[in-house]
């Protein structure tokens, strides 16, 4: 038996560039290879799965 905080579901949640056209570099929680990955954000819409950096996706996710 091992006690582990279970992982939030939108951390399951597919990374969304969302409907605006701006270039920001964020960070999403790739629940396949269980890795923060890069991705572009247009900077409207999408959802949680959406960091500002690699540290914050590992730390939520």
């Amino acid at each position: 038996y091992t006690c582990q905080e279970p992982v939030l579901d939108f951390c399951y949640l597919p990374s969304v560039c969302g409907s605006c056209k701006a270039l920001f570099r964020r960070f999403f929680f790739n629940a396949s290879s269980h890795q923060c990955e890069e991705f572009i954000y247009g900077g409207c819409g999408g959802n949680r799965n959406n960091f500002e950096t690699k540290g914050e996706c590992f730390k939520a996710c």
